[in-house]
């Protein structure tokens, strides 16, 4: 019988993939309904990238600084950036470093993904440690504590499946990752 043939009376039978796919949507729907979609309340204390040599605190740390601890660094990704490349645990990772009057407002430490990626030769500054939290690149993301929450108007899915965000005076924390595990993690000054 065809669907001109049908008695408008008699109900359609539901597409099986079609029921599947409200059935998942549904459920997601009811597992973040009790989740509100607001930015959590800012920590106290700003947040910092650390390592044994130097303390990345924005609006206070000076490019003299980063350059006599770290050297000069190399324009990467874009005009205004300055990248390092970095060894840790057999990894190589870029820390690219964004100032404004000679202050930093902005900082990313990462995993590069980019094949157009410059081959700079990476040096062993020590391990890099996002804080508060000890958030290290390569981390599980299931690890994180209660100070980094789902990120809310942050990122985009694009490059990375997970994000979350530590608001703080003058400024915000991502943790960016896939898999589980940290890939990212970036410090912006609020504007």
């Amino acid at each position: 019988m065809s669907e001109r043939d049908r008695p408008s009376e008699e109900p359609r039978a539901p597409d099986f993939a079609m029921q599947r796919a409200v059935e998942i949507l549904a459920r997601v729907y009811e597992a973040n309904r009790g989740r509100p979609n607001v930015r959590p309340a800012p920590l106290e204390r700003p947040v910092v990238l650390a390592n044994e040599r130097l303390v990345f605190a924005l609006g206070t740390t000076t490019r003299a600084e980063v350059e006599r601890a770290f050297g000069v660094a190399f324009a990467y990704p874009l005009r205004g950036w300055h990248t390092y490349a970095a060894r840790e645990d057999a990894r190589r990772y870029f820390l690219s470093l964004f100032y404004s009057e000679q202050k930093l407002i902005a900082l990313e430490y990462y995993l590069p993904k980019a094949d157009r990626a410059p081959s700079l030769a990476a040096r062993d500054y020590g391990p890099f440690r996002l804080s508060p939290g000890d958030v290290a690149l390569g981390a599980a993301t299931g690890a994180l504590d209660e100070r980094y929450t789902q990120a809310v108007g942050g990122p985009a899915p694009i490059v990375y499946a997970e994000a979350y965000e530590a608001r703080f005076p003058g400024g915000v924390a991502y943790v960016m990752g896939n898999d589980g595990r940290v890939e990212r993690l970036g410090l912006y000054a609020a504007t």
